[in-house]
């Protein structure tokens, strides 16, 4: 068994190597995911939507390095909560700038916010990273983790 998940390790480990688009989206889903989560305001606004939307809030959950389940877990998790992230940025640009909860801070913190606001607003992004969950999941043999599951 340690020899098949040594393989599957190769096999995912190859396709981003070789997927240099699945790889910058990657990059751009960590960068969002760590930026997320360096935001308190944010993360409690999302709290506030997921809660008031569909009762059950949703942690953003940043990967460990060396797992590419894990990574698969952190780009699922932020695929549930694109339509909150969307609400959120979109409420915050109809805010006043004084009023503004996501893009705030002195200006250089400004520039990284748009960045992600950029981010978080891409249908283009949002498909890649949906097809990096698909292409993982299909290179793993683990029963614990289904097609159904996935949005």
């Amino acid at each position: 068994m340690t020899g098949l998940i040594a393989q599957i390790n190769l096999v995912v480990g190859d396709y981003f190597k070789s997927a240099t688009t699945a790889l910058d989206y990657t990059d751009m889903a960590n960068e969002l995911i760590t930026w997320l989560r360096s935001k308190t305001l944010v993360l409690a606004l999302i709290r506030q939507t997921q809660e008031e939307s569909t009762g059950r809030p949703l942690a953003v959950i940043r990967a460990v390095l060396t797992r590419w389940t894990a990574h698969y877990q952190a780009y699922r998790r932020l695929l549930m909560l694109h339509a909150t992230l969307v609400a959120i940025v979109s409420v915050d640009a109809t805010r006043m700038e004084a009023n503004k909860k996501v893009i705030t801070g002195d200006r250089k913190a400004k520039e990284h916010a748009h960045r992600m606001v950029g981010i978080i607003m891409n249908p283009i992004f949002w498909h890649a990273i949906a097809r990096c969950c698909i292409c993982i999941l299909i290179c793993t043999p683990l029963n614990n983790l289904h097609l159904s599951n996935l949005f």
